[in-house]
């Protein structure tokens, strides 16, 4: 299969084509994908770019791997996820009681993901703030926060306290509250980077929490990817019937 030699990178073209076929059921759960070999010759790549692609799929839960037998597709993926409603205050609640540790504060090129919610051209940025929040017991979320450019010219990484609360902080900046918020879960496994901060072994199982904020107009205000540890984080719903 060619692949588009333009500015996608060719990882996350391969990544998009298998996650589709997972989701449509053209690889159903705990099917056997294709070798590392087989899909450097389908997509003619290096085996450094399939397996960047493969790692993608596994961090969202996606596939997974068995040693020794090969790559598989996670069972029960392809279902619809229900739509859940909740509040922001209520997250707002949540993180009272908790601390931030700021690991760095930068100015990046988004990758294409985030590139395509904030609806951005190939050569615009993002400022990306790198978090991790504790409890009493220790560090349980590891964060990535994506600011637009615009505001995040504005935020020195010195302004972000152990204490901040990030909703409540980019509403001040903003001078505008926060309206609505799209949350979506997933499951994945932490890579080197998540392990460490987290103080957890590599590949083990996390929450993945990826949340979109918007003012009342329907502009981004800001995109939070969230990885939980699963013995100390918890997320109760309370449901009723209408």
């Amino acid at each position: 299969m060619l692949l588009d030699r333009g500015p996608t990178p060719l990882y996350y073209q391969i990544k998009n084509i298998i996650q589709s076929r997972i989701l449509s059921n053209k690889l159903e759960g705990n099917g056997r994908l294709p070798t590392e070999a087989e899909l450097c010759m389908e997509y003619n790549v290096s085996r450094t770019t399939v397996r960047q692609a493969l790692s993608e799929l596994t961090k969202e839960g996606l596939i997974y791997r068995d040693r020794g037998r090969g790559t598989f597709v996670t069972d029960g993926v392809e279902l619809k996820r229900p739509e859940l409603r909740g509040s922001i205050d209520n997250l707002i609640a949540a993180a009272e009681g908790t601390r931030i540790i700021v690991l760095s504060y930068q100015e990046i090129f988004p990758t294409p993901d985030i590139a395509k919610i904030f609806q951005l051209k190939k050569d615009e940025k993002v400022f990306r703030l790198e978090l991790v929040r504790f409890i009493p017991k220790g560090p349980f979320g590891y964060s990535l926060i994506y600011l637009p450019f615009a505001l995040g010219a504005t935020i020195s990484s010195e302004e972000f306290k152990e204490t901040t609360e990030i909703i409540t902080f980019v509403e001040e900046k903003l001078k505008e509250k926060a309206h609505h918020a799209k949350q979506a879960f997933d499951v994945g496994v932490a890579d080197k980077v998540v392990s460490k901060n987290l103080h957890v072994g590599e590949k083990t199982p996390l929450l993945v929490v990826k949340r979109n904020y918007y003012t009342r107009k329907g502009s981004l205000m800001f995109v939070a990817v969230s990885y939980f540890r699963s013995d100390l984080y918890k997320y109760e719903i309370y449901l009723t019937r209408t």
